[in-house]
């Protein structure tokens, strides 16, 4: 009898230590057939964080009821009272949860949450503030983002809170990163060398290399004709000078961990930096019918046309 409990009690050791062993194994990166990691296919991000911290919030990591604060604010003020059943999808939006933990803002450094402009970049975004308030003159101004050029996936990437597929194809040389918003490319050339690109892109020119999991991107050469990039909340500024380091690591099926550190000596009074998960979608990524079916720009054209109309005709009236 003493034998067989003691037996018993063995068993039930060795199962727990088994349990415990595996819970305690690192998570194992799948891989590509050249040994990398694979981060291919669709992922996805649709959070309620916005890249600065809102005030009310002190610290970067919010509790459970923290979370559900942040999120009941976001209803109130974006989702009820919509009526169009096609907006629903908004209302079970939470705020980015990364490794477990919900964020407060995008923004991990500096430590308050705030995009660290300099004097010069303050007055930067102010300008860029002030043209996209107060409107423009004609239709040449208008901004890019109502004919659906920019995207959010040009580096440093952002999010809004839709649903923004991102789909990764990927090679042993190169991998290509789009963004299903406005139709938003990028190329990380794994094999180049950083400095060996001439030409200036909205997206810049980006390099990438492996260290152990995490794939390190360093992209400059940025044009800055457009100084501003799409977010929500203050304008990300961009200049020639611009340096922005990247950080891909996937820390589960279902996770792929993003980080993003902006450098820039004349906008910025410090470096920056930023941190969200793109979750797994899987499937197939489907154009996003934005441009087909932006009818912005015709109608303020058309309305122009009618009031220079009504007044032609008052004056003849006359």
């Amino acid at each position: 009898m003493i034998l067989r409990i003691v037996a018993v009690f063995l068993a039930l050791i060795s199962v727990l230590s088994i349990s415990q062993a595996q819970e305690e194994l690192p998570y194992q990166v799948p891989r590509t057939e050249h040994g990398d990691p694979d981060f291919q296919g669709v992922w996805m991000t649709a959070f309620i964080t916005t890249t600065e911290r809102p005030e009310g919030f002190d610290s970067l990591v919010l509790t459970e009821a923290e979370a559900a604060q942040f999120a009941a604010t976001f209803q109130s003020n974006f989702v009820q009272g919509n009526t169009d059943p096609e907006f629903s999808w908004a209302k079970s939006l939470q705020p980015t949860k990364v490794k477990g933990q919900f964020r407060s803002s995008v923004i991990v450094h500096p430590e308050d949450g705030k995009i660290p402009y300099s004097q010069a970049g303050e007055a930067l975004a102010m300008e860029v503030r002030r043209s996209f308030v107060e409107g423009v003159n004609g239709p040449e101004q208008r901004p890019l983002a109502e004919r659906c050029l920019g995207s959010f996936g040009y580096p440093p990437m952002r999010s809004l809170p839709i649903e923004l597929p991102r789909l990764i194809v990927q090679n042993k040389d190169n991998l290509v990163l789009y963004t299903e918003d406005a139709a938003g490319y990028r190329l990380i050339r794994i094999s180049a060398k950083p400095g060996t690109e001439d030409k200036r892109r909205y997206e810049g020119y980006s390099v990438g290399h492996w260290e152990d999991d995490t794939l390190v991107v360093e992209t400059t050469h940025f044009r800055d004709d457009i100084p501003s990039r799409l977010n929500v909340g203050k304008p990300v500024l961009i200049s020639e000078d611009t340096r922005v380091t990247e950080r891909f690591t996937r820390v589960a099926d279902d996770e792929l961990n993003y980080q993003f550190t902006v450098e820039d000596n004349t906008l910025y009074s410090e470096a920056w930096s930023g941190e969200f998960s793109l979750n797994w979608m899987g499937g197939k990524t489907y154009e996003y019918s934005c441009h087909e079916g932006n009818y912005s720009l015709p109608g303020i054209l058309r309305g122009g046309q009618l009031q220079a109309a009504e007044r032609a005709k008052a004056n003849s009236d006359r």
